[in-house]
């Protein structure tokens, strides 16, 4: 979830809400800004969030114009004195609200008062922002957390079937229906490195058949499965590259190593991560590839921000997944098991490729793009005869698409290089 919080003068209150805010959960996403801001963070305000145990040196002013072209799901104005105008964000954002507050930098007096008009409003900004997270933040939260608990219970119990049992795709007996969606996954069989038994017929695409890996090469999967795509891609790196899955769940990973270990390969690893938080060194890859994993992801701005983190300068990704075109039916949409099978935590294609421009990867292009069908009779599991007859005679559609993007082979530091 990504949050701004704006202030005009030299913004002292939006950096000790930043640094409030950010206590609070550290998986969100805060940034803070001014209109107008100061050279160096406010000493007294650093000093007296330093008492509260929080560390704000480190957030040096920002201009508000450098973040005019993402997207935000809240921006929060703290302005609050009588004679300031709150700035007016003209970016794109879902929710705009203001938690107004004094400026402790205006005030005059002895030393002692000014003092505890620092800690006053320090103090007012803890409280306020605290309501503010229990009554808007934590619930979203929670509620992706729970999304993902769904997920990881779902491919579990996936990659614990036993390997000569049919193939489970993105939306199979184990995830959301018991008809296979013989659509979503390509075959593999032809690809050099294919390993048939690390093969759940998980995927949407064919990443590496895209990804111009070159032998050498470090190659990220996010979402590594049971190792299917790391197998194939290790098979393009040779003996000199590394291939480094990653996966949320305990077991895959283990489904994963084991399937590595019989097959003697030293240089394939896989690691239990988070692709919202991906537990790698910056500038580590030379391709990142996924294959219909991020569309599960619930802060997909997030997880391509950690995708640009980890790729070096100049080096792109090759990613398969799944997308919308129009809004899917609300009964879809809500529906946890829909969300395990791939569908309802799709966006739609023009904010996946926007997402992905957003977080500063350039040259995007759609490698591959086909459509997904999906049988009536799931979809009569959440719409009625007529909601699924109107449904089909929509304009309304599930791809699954390729897309490459390249990270620039010379970055400052605003585009977190």
């Amino acid at each position: 979830m990504k949050i701004l919080i704006l202030c005009t003068g030299n913004s002292c209150r939006s950096q000790m809400a930043h640094g409030w805010l950010q206590s609070f959960d550290k998986s969100l996403d805060v940034h803070s800004a001014g209109t107008e801001p100061a050279q160096r963070v406010n000493s007294k305000a650093v000093k007296v969030m330093a008492e509260a145990g929080i560390d704000i040196s480190n957030h040096y002013p920002k201009n508000v114009d450098r973040y005019l072209n993402e997207e935000w799901d809240y921006v929060i104005t703290v302005c609050g004195g009588a004679n300031e105008s709150c700035p007016a964000f003209i970016g794109k954002v879902k929710h705009r609200i203001h938690i107004g507050f004094d400026d402790p930098s205006h005030a005059t007096g002895t030393d002692e008062f000014i003092w505890s008009e620092f800690h006053r409003v320090r103090d007012e900004i803890k409280q306020q922002f605290y309501d503010f997270y229990l009554q808007n933040l934590k619930p979203s939260i929670e509620e992706a957390m729970d999304a993902k608990e769904i997920v990881k219970e779902k491919y579990s119990q996936i990659a614990l079937q036993d390997n000569t049992s049919e193939k489970s795709s993105c939306c199979s007996s184990s995830c959301c229906s018991s008809s296979d969606f013989s659509t979503f996954s390509d075959s593999y069989e032809a690809l050099k490195g294919y390993a048939p038994e690390a093969d759940l017929g998980l995927g949407c695409g064919l990443p590496t058949e895209f990804a111009q890996i070159k032998e050498g090469d470090t190659v990220v999967d996010l979402g590594s499965g049971a190792g299917n795509d790391c197998f194939v891609a290790r098979a393009l790196v040779g003996e000199n590259g590394k291939v480094i899955g990653i996966d949320m769940t305990d077991a895959m990973i283990d489904k994963a190593k084991a399937n590595a270990e019989r097959r003697n390969y030293s240089n394939v690893e896989f690691l239990l991560g988070d692709i919202e938080n991906i537990p790698l060194t910056d500038n580590i890859a030379d391709v990142v590839i996924s294959n219909c994993v991020l569309n599960l992801v619930p802060d997909k701005q997030k997880a391509f921000s950690e995708i640009f983190r980890i790729l070096k300068p100049g080096a792109h990704l090759s990613v398969s997944d799944v997308v919308l075109e129009g809004e899917l039916p609300d009964n879809i949409k809500q529906a946890n098991e829909m969300y395990a099978g791939c569908v309802s935590g799709a966006v739609q294609k023009d904010e996946y490729l926007s997402i992905m421009s957003n977080s500063g990867l350039i040259n995007i292009v759609i490698q591959k793009e086909k459509v997904i069908t999906v049988p009536d009779e799931i979809l009569l599991n959440y719409l009625s005869q007529p909601e699924l007859d109107e449904y089909r005679n929509s304009d309304k559609g599930i791809f699954s698409i390729t897309v490459y993007a390249e990270k620039p082979a010379a970055c400052n530091c605003q585009c977190n290089c």
